[in-house]
C-alpha cells in the first residue's frame, strides 16, 4: 500500500516537531514549508533554506497592533498572503502531475499551525474591527467565531487539497488544554480536560480528523524524545491504520532523518496490514 502521510505533531516548543519536519523533507528530497509566525522557525531547517529543491513562505501581521491603540484594520493580511501562497503551489503541483511530470515538491510542511490560527484571529478582529475578542456566549460571539473557523478552513482546504495531490504533508502545532464538550466524550475514558492543538475557537476539535495520524511528541525523563500514537485519554492522539506498535508510545533517534524514518516506517508497516 502507497502512503500519502497526513501528519499532525503537537507537542510543546523544543519537543523535537520541527526536527521530525526537517526529517522528512531530508527523505524525500523537496518540499513547500509554511513558516509561521514570520521566520521564528526558520533555523530549524539549516542547509535546506539554500537548497532550490525546498520552497519556503513565511507569513505575519507584524504591523497589526490593536492592543497598541493602533487601529489600521487593513493591515491584518498575513492569512490572506498565505491562502494566496498555498494556492500557487497547489496550481505549481497540479500542473506537474497533469503533465505527468514528478512533483516539485513531495512534502507540504506547516510549522506551526498554531501561529497560523493567531493569523485567522487577526484578520477575524481586523473585519469586526475589534481590538479583544467579544465573549464566546452570545449575539456578538456567534458571528465572530464563525469567521473565525471560515477563515481557518479556508487555509487548511487548500492545504488538504495539496495533499490531495500526492503530496505528503505534516504539520506542527503547539498544545493547549481545553475543556471536553459532550460531543468529545469517550465512555472509556470520562475526562474533563484534554491537551489538543492550540487553536481559536472549535476549530482544534475538528482538526485531527483530516490526519491519518495524530502524535503528541515529548521527551521522557531520561532526555530521550519519543512520540505518542495512542494511550493517554487526556491527549489527542490517533492512528488511522491501527497500532503503530507494540506500546503507545515511539522512541526517537537522535538524527532528524532517522526520527522520521522510525515513524515513516511504523506507520506504512500498519498500513500493510489494513484489509
Amino acid at each position: 500500500m502507497t502512503v500519502t502521510h497526513s501528519v499532525l505533531l503537537t507537542g510543546a516548543s523544543g519537543s523535537g516537531k520541527s526536527t521530525i519536519i526537517r526529517g522528512a523533507l531530508e527523505h524525500y528530497g523537496s518540499g513547500a514549508v509554511l513558516l509561521c509566525p514570520g521566520k521564528d522557525e526558520i533555523d530549524s531547517y539549516g542547509k535546506l533554506q539554500n537548497n532550490p529543491n525546498f520552497l519556503f513562505g513565511d507569513f505575519d501581521d507584524i504591523f497589526f497592533q490593536p492592543a497598541l491603540g493602533d487601529k489600521d484594520w487593513s493591515v491584518a493580511t498575513g492569512h490572506q498572503d498565505m491562502v494566496k501562497w498555498l494556492r500557487d503551489v497547489f496550481l505549481a503541483i497540479k500542473s506537474d502531475k497533469d503533465s505527468n511530470r514528478p512533483l516539485r515538491y513531495r512534502v507540504l510542511a506547516v510549522d506551526t499551525l498554531s501561529a497560523v490560527g493567531r493569523m485567522a484571529y487577526n484578520q477575524t478582529l481586523a473585519r469586526f474591527k475589534l481590538s479583544e475578542p467579544p465573549p464566546a456566549i452570545g449575539s456578538s460571539g456567534a458571528p465572530f467565531y464563525s469567521y473565525i473557523r471560515g477563515v481557518l478552513e479556508s487555509g487548511v482546504r487548500l492545504m488538504r487539497a495539496i495533499r490531495g495531490l500526492g503530496v505528503h504533508w505534516i504539520v506542527a502545532s503547539h498544545p493547549t488544554s481545553a475543556e471536553v464538550t459532550a460531543i468529545q466524550q469517550m465512555e472509556n475514558a470520562k475526562i474533563s480536560e484534554k491537551i489538543m492543538p492550540d487553536l481559536p475557537g472549535g476549530f482544534k476539535n475538528v482538526l485531527p480528523s483530516f490526519f491519518n495520524t495524530v502524535l503528541d511528541v515529548n521527551i521522557d525523563t531520561n532526555g530521550k524524545h519519543y512520540v505518542r500514537w495512542g494511550g493517554d485519554p487526556k491527549r489527542v492522539t490517533k492512528s488511522r491504520f491501527g497500532p503503530l506498535g507494540p506500546n503507545p508510545k515511539i522512541e526517537l533517534p537522535a538524527t532528524a532523518l532517522a526520527a522520521w524514518q522510525t515513524i515513516q516506517t511504523a506507520v506504512e508497516k500498519a498500513a500493510e496490514n489494513v484489509s
